[in-house]
């Protein structure tokens, strides 16, 4: 029995954003490669992350979405990928975002595992140097106020680090950061755990309290891989 092919997508307008490619989908949300449109001829390429239909109708997930999303919307920073917009459209909540021209962490390992080569050392270090200081400037990150957030990626993997055709590093998909508040577990509002199995540090496994220390493990095993 031949397996069926996936439906091809045609570009489609989304708001003040054409869809232009479907390049991805998770547990949470598909992502596009867009391009938004304005006066004059205005283009821009960019990203959309579309949340699925069933977890917009979601109060709860809603709720969380938005407040995350919008913490990492204030992340400006030459070392992450940027949140340029929150909106709902046609009931479907998203996040527009910097789009990088580049290539991942995970396509660089899996090139160099398909050739048996590893990866240079110098270029490893750069690549954990820069995509550090990203890391680096959440966890240090102040409100107004200048009260510490306490902010978290909780999901640094290869796939999460970009390097782009320039050569920038920057770490991607902060709409799951979240705000170290109290006594924060690794659960979420909805009850399921935030994170790629191989990259989680033991205290996030076993429910116990956590910071920033967490994705600190996560980029070692990063690090790891890279060198190995």
């Amino acid at each position: 029995m031949s397996e069926k092919t996936p439906p091809v997508f045609s570009p489609k307008a989304f708001g003040r954003y054409l869809l232009i490619e479907r390049i991805g989908e998770g547990g949470m949300a598909e992502i596009f490669w867009a391009q938004a449109q304005g006066f004059g001829g205005f283009e821009k390429e960019l990203v959309i992350k579309r949340i699925l239909p069933h977890l917009s109708e979601d109060p709860d997930f809603v709720e969380m979405f938005l407040r995350e999303a919008n913490l990492a919307a204030r992340l400006q920073h030459p070392n992450i990928v940027q949140n340029y917009d929150i909106g709902c459209e046609e009931d479907i909540y998203f996040i527009a975002m910097e789009y990088v021209e580049g290539i991942t962490v995970k396509d660089m390992l899996s090139h160099s595992a398909r050739n048996s080569q590893k990866l240079p050392v110098e270029s490893v270090v750069f690549i954990a140097r820069q995509f550090l200081r990203g890391l680096a400037f959440v966890h240090e990150y102040k409100d107004k106020s200048g009260q510490a957030l306490g902010l978290i990626h909780r999901d640094i993997t290869p796939s999460n680090v970009m390097i782009s055709r320039q050569g920038e590093v920057k770490v991607a998909d902060f709409g799951v950061a979240k705000a170290q508040v109290g006594d924060l577990k690794t659960a979420t509002d909805s009850g399921s755990l935030k994170g790629k199995m191989g990259y989680l540090a033991p205290e996030q496994i076993l429910g116990e309290k956590v910071d920033h220390r967490l994705d600190i493990f996560a980029a070692g095993v990063v690090l790891y891989e890279m060198l190995t």
